[in-house]
């Protein structure tokens, strides 16, 4: 059955039972490995998300008993959806674990806002002309990327928790309020 996700007057259609079986079968593959099922067991985790282009927050409870719970991997999935496009796409525990962590350091009532969640590849391409600086492998279109910033909270905080946290990349852009988040090889780049 598909269900519609409004982003602003515009709707995106998205199968549940088709994301649900993806899911399903991934569970044991690439994007969730063993070691962050170890490091996760006995917990129950949840982030709060605020997508500034549909001006709705997400409260994704993702982890709990041991298991990854499907419906708040869900939630986190609509709330990096490409507004540009209308798409969304699976986003990689790895960077949700690593938005948990951060979350951790800074208070867990805290929002992101995000910026930039999953990019498809027509909306990155288009960027790319527009502006420097957008990769044309970017992270954002393998679910494995986001672009953030917490309100009340210094974004050279967040800079400095996921730096050493060492868990991928870290683009600091204070001059336009926000944090690239992702979760490719372990480097920094901005002031």
């Amino acid at each position: 059955m598909d269900s519609d996700i409004v982003s602003r007057s515009k709707s995106i259609q998205v199968s549940r039972r088709n994301f649900l079986k993806k899911s399903a079968v991934l569970m044991g593959g690439a994007i969730i490995t063993q070691s962050e099922l170890l490091a996760s067991r006995g917990e129950t985790k949840t982030i709060h998300l605020h997508n500034i282009h549909q001006n709705k927050t997400y409260n994704a409870n993702f982890y709990e008993r041991d298991a990854y719970r499907l419906r708040g991997l869900f939630e986190v999935n609509k709330a990096f959806v490409d507004h540009r496009a209308h798409e969304m796409t699976r986003i990689d525990v790895g960077l949700i674990n690593l938005l948990y962590e951060i979350n951790l350091e800074v208070g867990l009532d805290k929002n992101f806002n995000i910026i930039s969640g999953y990019r498809s590849e027509k909306t990155n391409a288009n960027l790319a002309k527009k502006m420097r600086g957008v990769a044309k492998d970017s992270y954002h279109m393998q679910g494995k990327a986001v672009d953030i910033y917490m309100p009340n909270v210094r974004l050279s905080k967040i800079k400095d928790i996921a730096v050493g946290l060492k868990k991928g990349g870290v683009g600091y852009y204070p001059k336009s309020n926000f944090i690239h988040l992702d979760v490719g090889p372990v480097r920094r780049w901005g002031s």
